[in-house]
């Protein structure tokens, strides 16, 4: 059965909340639009799966492509290539020019990033890179797909990724010399895990998991044994047409192996489709390792531990064995009901009740504002509800290429280093027990993301066009022309659509006690709006006055730049 569905149109709010959590930020128009959608009209939107692939970054040496053509230029090599390629990434969650669904696809395979972890400096090839995110983005949405687009199917795929194959050193995994690192990992972080978090058993013999053992892991290092790196690109994978690692037949392991009892004592080994005289082939070594994943995914324990991901990703961290056995389960009942595609679970989660409960005034409410902003959705928000301007990739690359440079230093600054995780498991934020978003939070964090806004939001006279901002005026005039020219009911309808909760706003101390931002909160701003410096005898209705009148916009600009930058430095911009 799937979760019990929201009922009736969601409204600013629940759209606000559901599109902050999809995509990487909602622009007000999208928030509008969805406020009068049901959630089943909204996840026809943000799944239209008829939109295109991204256009390919270019390298500047050459002026050209490189990822699909690998033309490269004297001096930019793969490796150097690399940045671009992040760079790139970036651009494409920042796009506001494709419709919705283009947002929700690249947030997905932004979630399949973080749960098959890859460093770009280990990886070190642009190309590589680029094919294992085509192949995210190929089961990104997999609905509408045929039957082989599921998560089992991406598990036998990854596992012969040139990208993987380096990063997990697959690549040097042999017959007579195991390697196994990626087998390892392969249970642990990407297939079965270890159980829910905070109830793991504290007894269990050296070499036992709870799910697997080493046992399990020596054996599946040997299945996945014989695959080497194709950086000529020309092994192509048949259902994705997508490059991947190549067989070499005398660097499998061909004999029995033998798996423990959490696997009912099964056996993967020598099958049909070996060569006259029982050598491998490369049909039977993908054929051992199709084995090895049905045999881990027939376990209960790996649909749970998919869904703890994808719920963590889109709804909160925090699984007590209640959610468990009750949210949990009934995601992964969905997810093999539909024989392990994604799409369905994520659908079915972000229209339930369960995603928007506890709007109206619960103080403990773990859905809105319960997660802190990655630096990377502080970043896109930011740019995309404020729609500041971002170089064409395709045309403008030079200049491009300097603006996601200088925001992607910003992003380390605040503690993502992008497609560079410090530790094989991922960033921190989100696998690491009991903390997980918590670590987006640090005192010096805390204070580069309040320096980003700054370097942001600044009046024209202050930008520059390696990295312009916005126009703030047009911005308000444009999408909040309605309620501009009164100074308390601007400052409310901004909190409102930038602030995950807001209920019964009011600027009266003794009639806020249900409120969700305090009156004393308002007053501030209004406060860094109006009255720093105080200009004039009457500043709210000198506002009007200047609005209205289109008189000294010049000042009118720099009290809206105060306003913003004072909503936005706050604690309450950096939840979601």
């Amino acid at each position: 059965m799937p979760l019990t569905a929201y009922q009736g149109q969601l409204g600013p709010s629940r759209a606000a909340h559901l599109l902050r959590r999809a995509t990487f930020g909602p622009t007000l128009e999208q928030i509008n639009q969805f406020a009068a959608l049901t959630a089943p009209e909204a996840m026809a939107l943000l799944f239209d799966d008829q939109i295109p692939g991204p256009a390919l970054p270019v390298n500047p040496e050459t002026g050209q492509e490189w990822l699909q053509s690998g033309t490269l230029g004297a001096e930019l090599g793969l490796n150097g290539l690399s940045d671009h390629f992040v760079m790139w990434l970036m651009g494409l969650a920042l796009d506001n020019s494709q419709p919705v669904s283009f947002s929700v696809r690249e947030k997905m395979v932004f979630f399949y990033h973080t749960h098959f972890t890859t460093k770009v400096s280990k990886v070190a090839n642009s190309r590589s890179l680029y094919y294992q995110n085509e192949l995210f983005r190929q089961f990104a949405f997999d609905a509408n797909k045929p039957a082989e687009f599921n998560f089992k199917s991406l598990l036998k795929k990854i596992s012969v990724d040139n990208a993987m194959l380096r990063f997990l050193d697959g690549s040097q995994n042999v017959k007579g010399s195991p390697n196994e690192n990626y087998g390892r990992e392969l249970l642990e972080l990407y297939a079965i895990g270890r159980g829910l978090e905070g109830t793991f058993p504290t007894d269990l013999p050296q070499g036992d998991y709870l799910n697997y053992t080493e046992q399990d892991v020596q054996a599946a290092a040997r299945v996945l044994s014989g695959f080497k790196l194709d950086e000529t690109y020309t092994t192509l994978d048949p259902d994705t047409n997508l490059p991947r690692g190549r067989a070499e037949a005398g660097a499998h392991d061909n004999d029995t192996k033998q798996f423990s009892n959490r696997f009912n004592d099964a056996v993967i080994g020598p099958d049909p489709l070996l060569m006259p005289g029982g050598q491998p082939t490369a049909d039977s070594m993908l054929d051992e390792i199709s084995q090895l994943i049905e045999m881990i995914m027939s376990q209960r324990e790996a649909a749970l531990y998919l869904c703890r991901k994808l719920y963590r990703f889109y709804v909160y961290h925090e699984i007590n064995q209640q959610l468990q056995d009750s949210i949990i389960s009934t995601m992964a009942d969905t997810l093999v009901a539909n024989d392990f595609k994604v799409q369905p679970v994520i659908e079915d989660l972000l229209q339930s009740q369960h995603f928007y409960d506890a709007l109206a005034t619960s103080v403990d409410d773990d859905k809105y504002g319960a997660v802190i902003k990655s630096p990377l959705d502080l970043v896109t928000g930011t740019y995309r509800f404020f729609k500041i301007p971002v170089a064409d990739f395709t045309t403008e690359y030079d200049l491009f290429y300097t603006q996601m440079g200088r925001l992607r230093q910003q992003m380390q600054r605040m503690g993502l280093d992008f497609y560079e995780p410090f530790e094989v498991a991922g960033y921190p934020a989100y696998h690491q027990y009991p903390a997980f978003n918590r670590n987006w939070i640090s005192s010096n964090y805390l204070a580069n993301r309040y320096d980003f806004i700054s370097s942001v939001i600044r009046t024209t006279d202050m930008q520059s066009p390696e990295m312009p901002g916005p126009d703030m005026v047009q911005l308000v005039r444009d999408s909040f022309g309605t309620v501009a020219d009164n100074a308390r009911n601007l400052i409310i309808a901004l909190v409102q659509h930038l602030y995950p909760v807001h209920f019964n706003l009011t600027f009266d101390t003794n009639a806020d006690d249900s409120a969700g931002l305090t009156a004393e909160r308002l007053n501030y701003f209004l406060q860094a709006f109006l009255f720093e410096p105080q200009l004039d005898a009457d500043p709210e209705g000198e506002w009007t006055n200047r609005w209205n009148t289109n008189y000294e916009m010049g000042v009118v600009e720099g009290q809206l730049v105060k306003l913003i930058n004072a909503l936005l430095q706050t604690p309450e911009y950096q939840l979601k």
